[in-house]
This record gives C-alpha cells, structure tokens and sequence, in this order.
C-alpha cells in the first residue's frame, strides 16, 4: 500500500515575515501590498479570526482587520525559504511533486513505517527554517492533502485506510480538491453539503455535472485515488502581474510595466529551463472587468515585439488597474529538463 505524506507550510508569507520581524509574532500580518490596490497574498492565522482571507482584496481586508499589518510581498527571501525546506525534505525521498512554493507530496513508501518519517521531517523543518508546517499521511494523494488540511496550524494527522470514510463522512463538499466556490454553489442547489451527500450521486450523474472530472471526484469521494506522484513536471504556465497603485489611461504608461514584467517571466523561463510557444496579456480594467490576449508563435521568437503587438490591441481609456505577462504552451524539450526551480512556478497563479 501507498504512503503519501502532504507538507504544507503554514501561512508561509505572514510565516516568512513573522520570523524575520519577531516584533510581528502573535500579530495579524497581511502580505499582498501597503496600499489598497492589491489582493492578500497570504495572511497570519491571527489576521483570520477577523475574516481576512487570501486573494481578498486588500481594501476589503482592512476595513475587516483595520489593525492588521499589511506588509509588500517579497517574493525573493520566500525563495530563499521554501529551498531550505525542500532541501531538508528531498532527503528522505526521491519521489516527490512540489505544488508552489508551500505545498509538496512526498512518497515515503518505502518505509517500513512513515510515522516516525513524518514526525522527523516537521521537526527538522521548525529546528532548521524556523517555520512550522502541517503534515498529513495517507495511503493516497487526496486523503494526505485533506488530513493536512485537518487540523492547521502546526498539525500531524494521519487517515488510515480502515477510517477513510468515517473521516469524509461529514466534511463540507468543498473539502474536495477541484470543488471550488461555483461547484459548491451548484450542488447546494441540489441538497448536497457534505461529502456523505455526494455519494447519493450515482457516476453517471457525477460525470453529468463535472465531465470527466465527475469521475474523479467520485471515487475521491468515496477514498479512492489512483494518481501517482509526477517527478520532474513542467509547469503550464508561467507569468507575473502586478496591481497598479493608480489607474492609468494609455499605452505608453502601460508598455513599460508589461516589458518588465516580460524581462521577469523570461528569467523565469530561462531558470525552468521550457521553451514557450504563447505569450499572452492580461489587462484588469478599473471596473475589475477583465481581458487576454494572446500571440502564439515558434520557439525562440521575439517576445518583446509580440508583446508590443498585444499592446496596441487594447483599449485603455476606462483606465487600467493591473497588468500581467505569461508564457504557455511550453514546447517539449530533448533530454534533461532543468528541474532546480519548478516548485516555483507559483508565478501570477497562487
């Protein structure tokens, strides 16, 4: 039988900001800007007893935390962090899938018994980063990333097979990976809150609602997860935004922020060592309205002038409010893929 370990570590920004300012410990920390424009990156377990969460907008975040401590993101010592977690982590395993810079699967199969391994490993990572983590351990990837999720923060919760169900019996729907605001607004609508709810749907009915994921979600459901744990993987997408501390109105004020951020995704690309074949360009108007664009071309091309082509194919007179640049459609790569930073293609999307 499978033994996946999920590490999560807590409130990692407000976490990071905490231990390098001790004067912040015990305080609600905010991290996702010092103005009103941007969204919470991540907050302190102290600043979610007021209602602060992540990706709220930050100007909804002080009217319901008006005493918090709002701090910038500072992406580079997160870096600096989440590699000495990893390299503490790595040591016990080969077989591991890192989701952004906080969150990793580990395979720790090949222990006799992983509990002493799971123990270890979180008392490592508070000794040696001064951080602390929440660690689930299950017989699959689903059930270890809900046991984490159990008791946060700075928990060890351990979902063996014979209580699976038990466990997921009376947890909300939404507890499932994949079921996310609309999906929970969806099933509500037919009586279905928790996860015992949902096994009232036959497959067929799973498959109707969701397509193929239907499928999925029905057997994690029920404790059942076939997925293994995916070495090495390219991710889909990389890119940068960021929030404008006021409006603007024209291209010309607009170019140079998006070619910086063009100049910071490529140094992305390089460092994960993919060749995109997409660019795209994301404009958030002052109406929080949205709109992409994209230019798809081969390998290698010249992504500043592309860039300057999805410039013009905008309008910015309703005043513009954020800018995003992102590479995809990543093409395949002969031999070795530099591996050192894919944990980090949180890039634009965590």
């Amino acid at each position: 039988m499978k033994k996946i370990l999920h590490l999560d570590i807590d409130a990692f920004f407000a976490s990071v900001e905490q231990l390098d300012r001790p004067e912040l410990r015990g305080k609600p920390v905010i991290v996702g800007g010092t103005g009103n424009r941007g969204v919470v990156s991540t907050c302190s377990y102290e600043a979610r007893k007021y209602g602060v969460r992540s990706a709220m907008p930050v100007a909804m975040a002080r009217k319901k935390c008006p005493q918090g401590f709002y701090l910038p993101v500072r992406y580079n010592r997160y870096i600096e962090k989440s590699a000495e977690v990893r390299q503490i982590f790595t040591s016990y395993t080969e077989r591991y899938q890192t989701v952004g810079l906080d969150e990793a699967y580990l395979d720790v199969s090949h222990y006799e018994n992983a509990v002493p391994i799971a123990r270890d490993i979180k008392r490592r990572i508070k000794r040696e980063t001064g951080l602390t983590c929440s660690i689930g351990l299950s017989y699959n990837m689903s059930l270890a990333k809900i046991a984490s999720d159990l008791k946060k923060p700075d928990a060890f919760v351990i979902i063996r097979p014979e209580q699976a169900l038990d466990v997921l019996r009376s947890l909300p729907i939404g507890t499932l990976h994949g079921v996310g605001k609309k999906s929970q607004e969806l099933l509500a609508k037919k009586g279905i809150e928790t996860v015992e709810d949902f096994w009232r749907l036959s497959i067929d009915e799973a498959t109707t609602l969701f397509g193929k994921f239907g499928r999925s979600l029905y057997y994690r459901a029920r404790g059942e997860d076939n997925r293994e744990i995916e070495m090495d993987r390219a991710p889909k997408s990389l890119s940068r935004e960021t929030t404008l501390p006021f409006d603007l109105f024209d291209r010309d004020a607009i170019s140079p922020i998006a070619t910086s951020l063009l100049r910071e995704v490529e140094e992305d690309i390089r460092e994960e060592g993919v060749e995109p074949q997409t660019i795209t360009l994301k404009i958030k108007y002052a109406d929080f309205t949205q709109r992409t664009k994209q230019h798809k071309a081969i390998a290698g091309a010249n992504w500043q002038e592309l860039l300057d082509d999805l410039l013009d194919a905008f309008d910015y007179t309703a005043g513009v409010r954020l800018v995003g640049v992102g590479f995809s459609n990543f093409a395949e790569q002969q031999g070795e893929r530099y591996e050192q930073l894919s944990m980090f293609s949180w890039k634009l999307g965590k």
